[in-house]
């Protein structure tokens, strides 16, 4: 079993990729899982979206613009997979930030999951109360204390593009040229429906992500840009070998680490009346 990360996008939402850079750097537990990341876009690369980016970018050509071209952009990245030898991907979406580590024993259990029982799709997301799924009642068992769920066959919306661990022949078995986004997944659905080969199909309800925080027609939410800022904070910390150790005011004067330098007291008064309490970070790391 040989796995990817597989994330797609296209040109116009590169306003998205430094809030997903850094959350995939900070909140996936590389040591553990250091699958190489792909994005899935038109001419544009990854590396744009951060001076450290290492992740890799699948660019598929300027033809495939426009959003009638999702599912064109989908199978021409999974066929370009297969060929370099992987048989699976954890797909994701571009707006799907991973908002903390998800349990590396449920993510570990969950592919060897897959890959013991040769399942074609199995959803690591949130089942909210208003997604159209139905389950089966069968007793699948569970992963660390979440419960694992079959998909009833001619469930509504049993193909998405919810974050999932897939097979690369099933997801590609499901494709339709000159799809958008809706109707790849409505087309997807019926030809589950419709087809000849029966998927295993299976889910866990694991919240670690959540689209509704991150943008709305095309524009980042501020609840997005708070999420940068408090990354951006942590990915220095994590990251920059000097960071946070000088102090500046929010008049731009340094302060001192130490109250004695040279032996002599040192006078912060000037110092304090500019200095709020905390704030001298903000205007750096503030998105």
């Amino acid at each position: 079993m040989k796995t990817a990360i597989l994330i797609q996008t296209h040109d116009g939402y590169d306003f998205l990729w430094e809030g997903l850079f850094l959350s995939w750097k900070l909140n996936w537990n590389w040591e553990k899982f250091n699958f190489p990341l792909y994005l899935i876009t038109e001419t544009k690369q990854f590396l744009q979206s951060h001076p450290d980016c290492d992740f890799k970018t699948i660019n598929v050509g300027d033809n495939l613009k426009g959003s009638e071209n999702y599912s064109n952009k989908l199978i021409k990245s999974l066929l370009k997979l297969k060929k370099e030898g992987y048989t699976h991907v954890i797909y994701s979406q571009d707006d799907s930030w991973p908002l903390h580590r998800p349990d590396s024993l449920v993510i570990e259990k969950s592919l060897d999951f897959v890959e013991n029982n040769k399942v074609d799709c199995f959803y690591m997301h949130e089942h909210k109360s208003h997604f159209p799924f139905t389950l089966t009642s069968k007793d699948i068992g569970n992963i660390e204390g979440h419960r694992i769920r079959e998909f009833n066959p001619k469930s509504r919306f049993i193909y998405n593009h919810g974050n999932a661990i897939w097979d690369i022949d099933s997801l590609l078995y499901i494709q339709k040229a000159d799809e958008a986004p809706y109707e790849n997944e409505l087309g997807g659905i019926h030809r589950i429906w419709e087809g000849n080969k029966k998927l295993k199909m299976y889910m866990i309800n694991m919240p670690w992500y959540n689209q509704d925080l991150i943008h709305d027609k095309g524009k980042l939410k501020q609840s997005a840009k708070e999420i940068i800022w408090s990354l951006r904070f942590r990915y220095d910390w994590e990251f920059k070998k000097d960071s946070f150790t000088t102090f500046i005011a929010n008049n731009g004067s340094l302060i001192p680490k130490h109250l004695h330098i040279d032996n002599k007291l040192v006078d912060l008064s000037a110092f304090l009346n500019s200095y709020d309490g905390g704030r001298h970070f903000s205007e750096k790391y503030k998105y």
